[in-house]
This record gives C-alpha cells, sequence and structure tokens, in this order.
C-alpha cells in the first residue's frame, strides 16, 4: 500500500501501518513484526503543503517539526517519547 499523499511525518507512516495490521484481520494470531519501506522519496521542500481542516492532526505536524530541529541542534536523543525517558533509581 502506499499513502494517499507525499509526507515526511511518523503519524502518517503509524496510522498505514495499523491499517495493514487490521487489514490482516487476524482474530487470535499475532503478528511478529511489520516492515515499511519508503520509496520515491524527495526533498520535502519540493512537495506542496495540503491544507488541512484537523487542528489535532496539524498540531502532532507542528510538534514532530520542533522535535526534529531540536534533534537538529542537540542530537538524536534530545527529545523523544515520554515512555522513553525513565527516571534513574
Amino acid at each position: 500500500r502506499r499513502l494517499t499523499e507525499p509526507s515526511a511525518h511518523d503519524d502518517d507512516l503509524r496510522q498505514l501501518a495499523y491499517q495493514l495490521m487490521d487489514a490482516a484481520g487476524l482474530q487470535r494470531g499475532r503478528l511478529t513484526g511489520i516492515a515499511l519501506r519508503g520509496e520515491d522519496l524527495i526533498d520535502a521542500a519540493r512537495v506542496a503543503q495540503q491544507i488541512s481542516l484537523d487542528d489535532t492532526h496539524e498540531d502532532r505536524l507542528r510538534a514532530e517539526q520542533a522535535m526534529d530541529r531540536i534533534r537538529d541542534k542537540f542530537g538524536p536523543h534530545a527529545i523523544g517519547p515520554a515512555a522513553v525517558f525513565r527516571r534513574a533509581s
């Protein structure tokens, strides 16, 4: 399957992965892995941006862009999901 439109955002890829898992239609069986492959990649600056009326989705995309800028400045482990950062005992 392909994304319906160009994207540079984790959330769009994550949603596609969930759709693929749902499409498997497993009742008792489990998927132990899924692989996504990027093809036809181009620079994000060359892609027209689609106007969205989904404020929640747009907020997540803006947050993701801010996290990318933080990683560029301070390194790949500077920011990430809260579940990854555990307090040392």
